[in-house]
């Protein structure tokens, strides 16, 4: 890691502060990924999956996956700003994988929650932003999803992004178990898709 390269250097907390921060405020569009949450789950899914992504065009999903409706940055340093918070994220998520894979974590096992509603809240932007960084890549990811064995491997974000019915069927503990499969389940996505 060089970490000399400003945008190979991690998240602080600050940054990540600050990135929220921007995320839910009245600059960006309605649609956009409003958490740290969404965001860390939409990038993993890019990292993980079949193809790789100009910068350019994820970051634009991002702030609107249909109308490309994009942000009013209040000035181009901070439009610069954000940019390289996204791409620095990014950039820790898939050197994660290239180093370690098998120590992934989602970004939610690493923050400290007020309760434990808050933390089913993040989880579920999570998954949901997992779903959408899969849609971006949508031709791509449907061979995967059409092979009833591989497919089993984003049920647990499909369940917990609620977007499927089957949510409502879901016990506590199967939340609970759903969520800690999760990091299991992604570094199998990234080792088919590896493999490919």
């Amino acid at each position: 890691m060089n970490l000399s390269d400003p945008l190979q250097r991690p998240l602080s907390d600050e940054d990540f502060e600050k990135l929220e921060s921007f995320l839910v405020s009245d600059s960006t569009p309605e649609d956009c990924l409003f958490s740290i949450e969404m965001i860390d789950g939409y990038m993993t899914a890019l990292v993980v999956g079949p193809e790789v992504i100009p910068p350019d065009r994820w970051i634009a999903f991002i702030w609107d996956q249909e109308t490309n409706n994009e942000p009013c940055f209040s000035s181009e340093a901070e439009a610069r700003t954000i940019r390289e918070l996204l791409v620095r994220h990014m950039s820790s998520i898939a050197r994660q994988f290239d180093e370690d894979p098998d120590e992934f974590f989602p970004v939610f096992e690493q923050f400290a929650y007020a309760d434990e509603e808050e933390k089913s809240i993040a989880v579920e932007n999570w998954a949901l932003g997992f779903t959408v960084g899969m849609e971006l890549a949508h031709a791509s990811w449907r061979p995967f999803l059409e092979d009833e064995e591989t497919a089993q491997l984003v049920l647990p974000m499909f369940l917990l992004a609620k977007i499927t019915d089957d949510f409502d069927e879901l016990t506590e503990d199967d939340l609970v178990n759903l969520t800690l499969l999760m990091p299991e389940f992604i570094i199998k996505i990234y080792d088919f898709w590896s493999e490919a």
